[in-house]
């Protein structure tokens, strides 16, 4: 079902759920970064455990699927590019938005984060996948419903 391009310009074959995505009434577009982060605040709020979602999204930058893939107590290293490709495969999509959500710690970016990236971003590339962005969310203050949003995109890191 996928393979890897040599031609930018070229382009993957739509599948029928790239076809269905087009019939959706109100399609949730995730096409820039200011985007996602609206997205992101309002879906993630009332989240309460760590965890790493992906959000799943067409060759258009339309949602397709959201769903957890570590949840609990894990290491960035379980976060394995066989892991993302079968649930990016289930979804039919060919872009993705990872999301590390703490909502109790004090997650900031730190070299694992940065690495991690890098690795994933460069393996999916060798399918044809797309890493649009890896968001780093915490809770502001323990009183408030507040989240920091950092996208590492917008810091030109991934």
């Amino acid at each position: 079902m996928y393979k890897k391009i040599t031609n930018i310009d070229d382009e993957l074959l739509f599948t029928h759920a790239h076809q269905r995505e087009l019939e959706k009434p109100n399609p949730v577009l995730l096409d820039s970064i200011a985007r996602a982060e609206l997205y992101i605040a309002n879906t993630f709020i009332h989240l309460k455990h760590e965890a790493i979602h992906a959000l799943m999204l067409s060759t258009r930058s339309v949602l397709m699927e959201s769903r957890p893939i570590l949840t609990g107590k894990f290491s960035l290293k379980e976060l394995t590019t066989n892991l993302l490709i079968s649930h990016i495969i289930q979804a039919s999509a060919t872009r993705l938005i990872l999301i590390h959500h703490n909502p109790k710690g004090n997650l900031s970016i730190k070299d694992k984060h940065l690495l991690e990236a890098t690795r994933i971003k460069d393996r999916l590339l060798e399918y044809s996948i797309w890493l649009d962005d890896f968001f780093l969310i915490t809770k502001a203050d323990s009183n408030s419903n507040r989240m920091n949003t950092t996208s590492l995109a917008r810091l030109g890191l991934v």
